[in-house]
């Protein structure tokens, strides 16, 4: 080795000199081209570092967000609705008279209601100064008998079409398996009812590379590796290869061709993991 080392020393010793310089610059491009290489091309140092995620459920443009209960529907009445009956239909008396006392009769009124005691107090129920005079009772009366009007209208309506409230339901699941990469988690698609849809990761984590991307793919999840680029949806870059994270579907994806969510790494045409999608 010594030898070697003094020959090609001697060798370069009797060079010229722009030999040396171009000799020296070559050897440096070379080191930069391999250190650019090691790190960015091949990028081995994410091999080794987790760039983790923790995404909450996604929010769709209806307001709902995943994990949220969909709202309860109102509930209306349909309780019977009538009109005042005339004093010519109904009186009323006291629901109970004690023994020792003789019993009042009570006036009849035309809205049905107990007529003033003695001390002139309000009706059962009343607020001040929502006393009617008797006047006024007769007079309404008249009107509703010269208007023909009955003593009791009923009303049993139905309960109203309401429009569905959005609710985030799941449409499409299935767990990721190894590929060229252990992977693990679940892949998730949710739908709040517009035609909007995420496609969400849970519990996920896969080994770091460089150039990663989601993609969509008609080939089945066991297919061959080249398979998985002919014909796809890209979602764009994987957020990181650890923790829950959403990519939103666009609308016009049919996912029963897409079917299967794939981790690729664009860079060298490797799959790292894939899931199958089974709708729900």
């Amino acid at each position: 080795m010594k030898r070697l080392i003094s020959r090609l020393w001697g060798w370069l010793k009797v060079l010229p000199v722009r030999a040396k310089v171009l000799i020296t610059v070559g050897l440096a491009a070379l080191l930069g081209f391999a250190i650019w290489a090691v790190f960015f091309w091949f990028a081995f140092q994410t091999y080794f570092i987790d760039d983790e995620v923790e995404e909450a459920g996604p929010v769709f443009d209806s307001g709902v967000a995943a994990g949220t209960p969909a709202p309860e529907p109102a509930t209306t009445s349909t309780a019977p609705t009538s009109t005042t009956p005339t004093s010519t239909d109904t009186s009323t008396a006291d629901a109970a008279t004690p023994a020792d006392e003789p019993a009042q009769a009570a006036t009849p009124s035309a809205a049905g209601d107990a007529a003033p005691g003695p001390d002139d107090s309000p009706p059962v129920g009343a607020m001040p100064g929502d006393e009617i005079s008797e006047e006024l009772l007769a007079e309404m009366d008249e009107v509703m008998e010269e208007d023909g009007m009955p003593a009791e209208v009923e009303v049993e309506e139905a309960m109203p079409d309401m429009p569905e409230q959005p609710q985030v339901r799941v449409e499409a699941s299935g767990p990721f398996i190894n590929r060229s990469h252990p992977t693990t988690g679940n892949a998730i698609v949710l739908g709040d009812g517009t035609g909007q849809r995420f496609l969400r990761f849970e519990n996920f984590r896969t080994d770091n590379g460089p150039d990663l991307n989601v993609y969509l793919s008609s080939a089945p999840q066991d297919a061959p590796a080249g398979q998985f680029d002919d014909d796809f949806i890209d979602l764009g870059d994987l957020k990181g290869n650890v923790g829950s994270q959403n990519y939103e579907i666009p609308r016009e994806v049919d996912l029963s061709r897409y079917s299967t969510v794939v981790i690729w790494c664009v860079r060298f045409s490797v799959i790292f993991g894939a899931a199958e999608l089974v709708a729900s």
